[in-house]
């Protein structure tokens, strides 16, 4: 355990120094940073595996490839819940605006803008929003408003008191926030919850920290699996049914190889757009070097309220010239230190509907103004690529992780591929139990059945509890009271309660039958998802295609599709044969 630790831990801060030594080497910059920190985040997990191949004296027996089986085994199991539910989270992220506008039924559809011909009138909207944010928020540091011409609403954001964004919904014709309306839309966090999950669990900064180190974890598990299964591109053209643990291999080597590529993306990406957090000491020495934070180096000093006050330029030119100069609608203005004479305002554009899906490197633009005259300070173009290329790299890993750039096409070539990834880890955590029920390798001594029912009882939650708390979330938001306070934490509160229950019911629950329960669970709520917004909201499939609303008819189909996937599960494990050879182990 002891050497275990030293390889994790010694593997870190090697990848953590050498970053921060090239970053200092190559000069000041945030070219040198972002270089450097991508380095360290790409060197950690080969580390890991060279370690663990090439260490001498421990227990693990056999060559390179035996090491690798171990390595991929055990670095897989401990994680392979939490990166289960990451990926879960993360797939269902890439529909993240239809699933809100689902749980949204009060919404309009968004109808999308015609092409760009002229400047559009904000006007109401700005002054709405600017006296809004004056009566709720005088003192925040900032204010950022979304105008959009010709809708019902709007939305404007702050910095509260102890630094978070808050937001409201106003109504464009009365400046009302819309919890005032009679015609509210509901309190929900919508598909952003599965975003926040999957980017911190709900837990901040420490939740990133755990996010990160399964992410790591799964590189490691990644390539030592890679390293283990040296036929495992011959193995993808085989499946072999109803063989009990051969099945389940070869189901786990399937999965993994058509989202290999893919797996191996989406992880560094993750990984890399949050590399401030995970690799620190990239920072630390280019402030050691230049005596400038990173925030400095890369978006330049940061601007300081005089102490005076100042009075607030008519914004309506601002955003009349930055529409004219970019060709596009306004997307967002920020004010930065509302009320000060050095306030400063930037008007940000959308990004062009000919260029924005396929353009991984595609930038919005940004006009920024002296907030008290009106003078142009400073203009960035959109759609120009960083001028280097760590800033391009990073750039363009941003944009495949989160997804701006992409169509319709390639987000349900994510979601396909986010699949394959979730049933790669749900049949790797399965087949441990299923070589474990058939050969027990005793690794925990006396306690071993304990732990063995323990793993049992993890897969069950983890694999059939999750998928039954993110339908139970949809759910929730048709069940709970419109005018509940605090609406949306209760939605997630019921995400979280519906999960523990779920783990809970399979301690108490034989396994077999605990899988087949949880299973056609999931699968009668997603099933029965449509038959719930009709009698809830009295809105239906059928109407959503005859008005074209495919975003929200598309939410209702994957639901049911996904229900029969679940449906087929459960069947399949209520068959004798199958839960004596295959997920359990045992007979139902």
């Amino acid at each position: 355990m002891k050497r275990i630790a030293i390889i994790i831990v010694g593997a870190y801060l090697f990848a953590s120094i050498g970053a921060a030594l090239l970053s200092a080497l190559n000069g000041p910059g945030s070219d040198a940073m972002l270089g450097g920190a991508l380095l360290g985040l790409a060197l950690y997990a080969p580390l890991v595996v060279w370690g663990f191949g090439t260490r001498r004296g421990s227990s693990i027996k056999g060559g390179l490839r035996q090491r690798m089986a171990w390595l991929h085994t055990w670095a897989g199991l401990w994680v392979c819940w939490l990166a289960f539910a990451i990926f879960l989270t993360g797939t269902l992220s890439v529909f993240v605006h239809p699933i809100s506008d689902w749980m949204r039924p009060e919404q309009a559809q968004e109808i999308s803008q015609a092409p760009f011909t002229e400047p559009l009138d904000h006007a109401l909207q700005l002054k709405h929003g600017l006296r809004y944010l004056a009566q709720h928020a005088p003192n925040s540091k900032m204010w950022e408003l979304w105008p959009r011409a010709g809708a019902d609403e709007f939305q404007v954001f702050w910095l509260n008191e102890k630094g978070y964004y808050a937001d409201a919904h106003l109504s464009t014709a009365t400046g009302a926030a819309m919890k005032e309306e009679a015609s509210a839309v509901r309190d929900t966090l919508g598909g952003m919850h599965f975003v926040e999950f999957h980017h911190a669990l709900h837990a901040g900064t420490t939740g990133l920290w755990i996010v990160g180190l399964a992410s790591a974890a799964m590189l490691v598990a990644l390539i030592s699996g890679v390293i283990t299964h040296k036929r495992i591109f011959q193995d993808f053209f085989t499946f072999r049914p109803a063989k009990g643990q051969r099945s389940w291999l070869d189901a786990h080597n399937l999965a993994g190889v058509l989202a290999l590529p893919f797996l191996f993306m989406i992880v560094y990406s993750g990984l890399a757009i949050s590399w401030s957090t995970y690799m620190p000491a990239v920072s630390w020495a280019q402030e050691l070097r230049t005596g400038e934070t990173a925030h400095v180096r890369e978006y330049g000093p940061e601007s300081k309220p005089s102490g005076r006050s100042g009075a607030l330029a008519s914004l309506d030119p601002l955003v009349h010239l930055a529409e004219t100069t970019f060709h596009t609608p306004a997307y967002a203005v920020v004010v930065n230190h509302p009320g000060d004479a050095a306030m400063t305002v930037q008007v940000y554009s959308t990004t062009s509907p000919d260029t924005q899906e396929g353009n991984l490197l595609s930038k919005r633009g940004m006009m920024k103004f002296d907030g008290v005259s009106g003078a142009l300070l400073e203009t960035e173009m959109p759609h120009r690529a960083p001028p280097n290329g760590a800033r391009a790299t990073m750039a363009t890993l941003d944009e495949l992780h989160r997804l701006h750039f992409a169509g319709s096409v390639i987000r349900w070539i994510y979601f396909v591929a986010g699949m394959a990834g979730t049933a790669m880890m749900a049949t790797g955590a399965i087949l441990f139990m299923v070589k474990r029920r058939q050969k027990s390798l005793n690794e925990f001594g006396s306690a071993t059945a304990r732990v063995y029912r323990a793993i049992d009882a993890l897969n069950v939650a983890s694999i059939a509890g999750l998928s039954l708390a993110c339908i139970g979330f949809l759910w929730s938001n048709r069940l709970l009271p419109l005018d509940l306070q605090e609406r949306h934490e209760w939605e997630v509160g019921a995400f979280f309660l519906l999960w523990l229950a779920s783990l809970l019911h399979a301690t108490m629950r034989p396994v077999a039958r605990a899988w087949r329960e949880q299973l056609w669970a999931g699968a009668a709520l997603c099933l029965l998802l449509p038959a719930l917004n009709a009698a809830t909201t009295g809105q239906h499939l059928l109407g959503y295609l005859a008005h074209g609303d495919t975003e929200r008819a598309a939410v209702e189909l994957t639901a049911a599709g996904l229900g029969l996937v679940l449906a087929f599960a459960a069947l399949r494990t209520g068959q004798r044969k199958a839960a004596t050879v295959g997920i359990t182990g045992e007979a139902a």
